[in-house]
């Protein structure tokens, strides 16, 4: 950074300091006549600004601190989480997006009195400094330099601790609230701001991973918590994914489609919640053997959540993890001969699925009793049917909640990921959140489903199930192991017409992608644009894909849901031996190629 982080943990106190001004200023120009207009005009520049003036021309912030505004987001623009949009929205935090919603609340009903709109302009003041608090929990590795999306020197852990330490001391300090009873309280540990931070959509992969291996460095009693808040939240995005495109589709959430569908973009999820898992479980297994009860029901909780996630790829069918957690981008790379083989990152991702499938093996029995603690049958409220999109929409929801309970309830964002402790509290404030008010083509803002909850208990139960009546299979599933079988390009052989597939293998075509599209066209691969090809690549959509004889060639992980799961073999033909070495060390296990005699 071009400012040291002491700087921006002393512009953070002056915020701290100058609340009530700031506040005041927040009110008066945002829900002023002024703030009215450019709201009603959709002015999103000019309220972005208003914060900006409210904040940094403050007189209680100093000068030299407020040359500091920029910093941070420029910061986290140089390590590569470059935001991208999808249905319009990047997924963050949108502090204009609250005060267009509050505005356009109050129109349709009713504008408040001036103490109403201070406690509102108050919500809207944590966010903004939920949001700087953020950005600084990922630069407390930094080594007061600027920052750069390559992997660095190794990252002081004592020094990254003591910051840690300092985002905390300001997190309790906002969530004190100035002695306010009205202070919304988002979020109480600031370890869980390192995986809020990282929850908006992105264009880069890269990124996280390098912040996952920071965090995989620091001492157990530091990192578990952070491990825990990103396998919930994980757990959370991913099942919320599955309920909002089951709707969409119409398909049930378990039709293979439907998961292909979620699996072919998840890939990076998976992969960092296996290596949020892997310490859990470990914890997990100590608690156990310790007879630690009470930590090993907090564990369990997380780790339970996690697994929800996708129970299948996850327990029961350890044998596709790999090949569908991969992003050749990242983890392969080919040396001076040609030949692919796995990066330092490749490497170190393997070494997680190997712990992984261990740790499981050895927990799953456990797992499957405790599991019975947290039973959704007749809880008021779970985690597990609670249905959203990002963590940063429950951070909006709690703001935009204000609007109708001026005294929020004492709940923070960790809160509603336990599974117990104040279930009906949590029930009450999921009911409010599902009132919320939403615009003409959104989703609701929230669901809690106690129908939900009952799904995806039931599938993770079945799936800790067989792991635990076969520990120690890669394949824990009631089908056969089957393969891709591949025919090389320019082999002369048709797999059909030629006899050389087994009984009831398939015909996977349509899942070979090629920016040649007379190719396409001649072999039945599905012509996809070049530059499609590249990011399907970069998001680990793709089992496999290389530039060959002057176009892009992959093969989608869809087979791997369809095909694979069920046992079922697929065949793919025209395959260039560029993507077969892929596919040798990517996913040996699955592969065979036919070949001539």
């Amino acid at each position: 950074m071009e400012f040291p982080f002491s700087d921006h943990i002393a512009l953070l106190e002056q915020f701290l300091a100058g609340r009530q001004e700031i506040v005041q200023s927040l009110e008066r120009r945002l829900f002023g006549a002024k703030g009215k207009a450019m709201a009603q005009h959709g002015d999103r520049e000019s309220i972005a600004d208003t914060f900006g003036m409210c904040f940094f021309e403050s007189p209680t912030i100093s000068p030299h601190l407020s040359r500091i505004n920029g910093q941070l987001h420029a910061a986290h623009l140089a390590d590569g989480f470059e935001p991208t949009r999808q249905d319009g929205y990047s997924r963050g935090l949108d502090l204009v997006e609250l005060v267009l919603r509050a505005c356009h609340h109050w129109d349709s009903t009713r504008w408040p009195g001036t103490n109403g709109r201070l406690v509102y302009a108050q919500s809207l003041y944590a966010v903004f400094i939920l949001r700087r608090l953020e950005h600084v929990s990922l630069r407390i590795w930094d080594e007061d330099r600027p920052s750069s999306i390559g992997d660095g020197p190794a990252p002081n852990n004592d020094q990254a601790v003591e910051r840690l330490q300092n985002v905390q001391r300001l997190l309790d300090l906002m969530n004190a609230g100035g002695g306010s009873a009205q202070q919304l309280r988002l979020v109480r540990d600031a370890r869980w701001l390192i995986q809020t931070a990282q929850g908006p959509l992105t264009r880069h992969v890269r990124p996280y991973f390098i912040k996952a291996g920071h965090v995989s460095a620091l001492s157990d009693e530091v990192r578990l918590e952070i491990h825990k808040a990103g396998a919930v939240l994980a757990g959370g995005h991913l099942r919320s994914q599955l309920r909002h495109l089951s709707r969409r589709t119409g398909w049930a959430f378990d039709d293979p489609q439907l998961l292909a569908l979620t699996r072919s973009s998840n890939s990076m999820d998976m992969a960092l919640l296996v290596r949020d898992l892997v310490p859990l479980l470990d914890a997990y297994s100590a608690a156990c053997a310790g007879r630690d009860d009470n930590t090993r029901l907090v564990l369990a909780d997380a780790i339970l959540q996690g697994l929800s996630a996708d129970p299948e790829l996850l327990l029961t069918r350890l044998d596709l993890l790999g090949p569908s957690t991969l992003i050749e981008d990242l983890f392969v790379e080919r040396g001076d001969a040609g030949t692919p083989s796995y990066t330092a990152m490749g490497g170190l991702h393997r070494d997680y699925l190997a712990r992984y499938g261990k740790l499981v093996a050895r927990t799953a029995e456990s797992l499957l009793q405790d599991r019975r603690a947290f039973d959704t049958s007749h809880a008021p409220y779970s985690p597990l049917g609670i249905v959203y999109g990002f963590c940063a929409d429950l951070f909006s929801n709690m703001v935009l909640n204000t609007l109708r309970s001026p005294s929020p309830a004492d709940l923070s964002v960790e809160d509603t990921f336990l599974s117990r402790g104040r279930l009906d509290e949590k029930r009450t404030m999921a009911h409010e959140w599902e009132r919320l008010p939403k615009g003409d083509r959104e989703d609701a803002p929230f669901e809690h489903s106690t129908e939900w909850a009952a799904q995806m208990d039931a599938r993770l139960t079945a799936a800790l199930e067989a792991r635990t009546a076969s520990p120690t299979e890669p394949n824990a599933s009631n089908f056969r192991k089957s393969c891709l079988y591949i025919v090389p390009r320019g082999a002369g052989i048709d797999p059909v017409a030629d006899d050389v597939l087994p009984a009831g293998a398939t015909l996977a075509q349509e899942h070979c992608l090629t920016s040649d599209v007379t190719r396409a066209r001649v072999t039945g691969a599905t012509p996809l644009p070049a530059d499609r090809l590249s990011a399907d690549r970069a998001e680990g959509r793709l089992l496999a894909c290389v530039h060959s004889e002057g176009a892009w060639f992959g093969i989608s992980k869809v087979p791997l849901t369809l095909y694979t799961t069920h046992g079922i073999d697929a065949a793919m033909t025209d395959v260039p031996s560029d993507v077969i070495d892929v596919l040798h060390l990517v996913c040996p296990e699955l592969l065979v190629v036919i070949r001539n005699g």
